[in-house]
């Protein structure tokens, strides 16, 4: 099996129960305060090793991390790629209101502080046809697309959050672009999602498409072909790091020889079973409770599953 590393976010994910998102000039009390390890790189990376991936990781560590180092070990996960800074660590505040819906602020700290060498002496121990899943949570993701493109990595982008420019990101040498939405409606300039899909199949038509639609469900676009899958009809709790664990699981699926509809599918219960849960690395399932939940509603969503050929 080829090698994975996630190059990307730890932080620390303060939870506030709250009635309603706050709204400007407003202030509320919280019900409730948690505190979980998060950052779009370890969610995504948990959830490749939760879905029986060999993971490495590469990022900096921050001031007063131990709970994010401790968290990795816990999955083992490989942090001989991880370097230690002296800064304050990412970390995010994130608002949860009765219906599970968020909002969250995200100071990045010390997941801005990778240097070239790092980047170049990380990508020297990977090659041609290694997997290398990144995110727009750490600087200079723009040279380490570059680079990894040219030593012949596969790269899976989840750009999230949406840089200031559409154009900001190298989005030809991406090979499995996860996005959502308002980040397909971002790059695309389209509200709809088969225009945003078209889109994509007009401009970037060797990249494979993985279209999140809250609770629509999801579609997947490779060549010419589309397949859209529903969501498990779930009770949602907690929505924060659900598209995460999509991607991790599908990734992991995907090292794993599966084919795509069977990616698709085992991403789809992972994250049905990480919305039921509260916290985002923290509500990420076990691949035995993901497969549990697939098997319970296979024909629900096999029943409701579209291909077609455009």
């Amino acid at each position: 099996m080829k090698k994975c590393l996630v190059f990307g976010s730890l932080n620390l994910d303060y939870f506030y129960s709250v009635d309603h998102i706050l709204n400007s000039k407003e202030t509320q009390s919280a019900r409730q305060m948690q505190c979980f390890c998060g950052g779009k790189g370890m969610n995504q990376a948990v959830a490749l090793s939760q879905g029986g991936a060999s993971v490495h990781f590469a990022g900096c560590l921050g001031q007063a991390s131990s709970l994010l180092s401790d968290t990795l070990a816990q999955y083992h996960i490989d942090t001989q790629y991880l370097r230690s800074v002296d800064q304050p660590a990412g970390h995010a505040i994130i608002q949860i209101d009765r219906t599970g819906q968020n909002a969250i602020l995200v100071y990045p700290g010390s997941n801005y502080a990778i240097t070239s060498a790092q980047i170049d002496e990380t990508l020297a121990n990977f090659q041609t046809g290694d997997l290398l899943v990144i995110q727009n949570e750490i600087n200079r993701l723009e040279e380490l697309i570059h680079k990894a493109h040219e030593r012949g990595l596969i790269i899976a982008l989840n750009p999230s959050p949406t840089p200031a420019d559409p154009g900001q990101l190298p989005l030809n040498e991406i090979d499995l672009l996860f996005i959502n939405e308002v980040e397909g409606a971002f790059f695309s300039g389209q509200i709809e999602p088969e225009a945003i899909l078209d889109y994509f199949a007009k401009v970037f038509p060797h990249t494979q498409v993985i279209l999140t639609l809250g609770d629509q469900g999801s579609c997947l676009q490779e060549g010419r072909e589309r397949i859209f899958l529903p969501c498990c009809p779930v009770e949602v709790v907690d929505t924060v790091g659900a598209g995460d664990t999509f991607t991790g699981f599908f990734l992991a699926a995907k090292l794993a020889g599966k084919s795509a509809i069977d990616c698709l599918a085992i991403a789809t219960a992972a994250s049905a079973c990480a919305v039921t849960k509260k916290g985002a690395s923290a509500s990420i399932p076990a691949l035995a409770e993901a497969q549990t939940l697939l098997n319970q509603y296979h024909d629900y969503l096999w029943s409701k599953k579209t291909e077609i050929t455009f």
